[in-house]
C-alpha cells in the first residue's frame, strides 16, 4: 500500500472522532445520537488501524476509542433516565 494512502487513511479516522463530536454535541435523540456515535467511532478505528502508521494508528484509535466510551456512557444515561 503507498504511504499516501495511509495517510489519507489516517486522516480519515482523526475526521471520524471530530465528527463524533460534532454529534454528541447535536440536539438529536440520545439513543440515535449514541448509535451514530458509536457507529463512526468504529469505522474510525478501522481508518486508523488500516493506515498502519504509527502516529495515526495511535491518535485515531485512542480518540475514537474515546468517543466509543462516551457513546457507551451516553447510552447507559439514557436507560437511567427512563427509570
Amino acid at each position: 500500500m503507498k504511504k499516501n494512502k495511509r495517510n489519507i487513511l489516517g486522516y480519515l479516522s482523526i475526521i471520524a472522532a471530530v465528527i463524533s463530536v460534532i454529534f454528541f454535541f447535536l440536539p438529536i435523540d440520545d439513543e440515535i445520537d449514541a448509535i451514530i456515535i458509536g457507529l463512526i467511532s468504529l469505522l474510525g478505528i478501522g481508518f486508523a488501524l488500516a493506515s498502519k502508521e504509527f502516529w495515526y494508528v495511535f491518535i485515531g484509535t485512542l480518540s475514537n476509542i474515546t468517543m466509543l466510551g462516551i457513546a457507551y456512557l451516553l447510552i447507559i444515561g439514557t436507560g437511567f433516565s427512563k427509570l
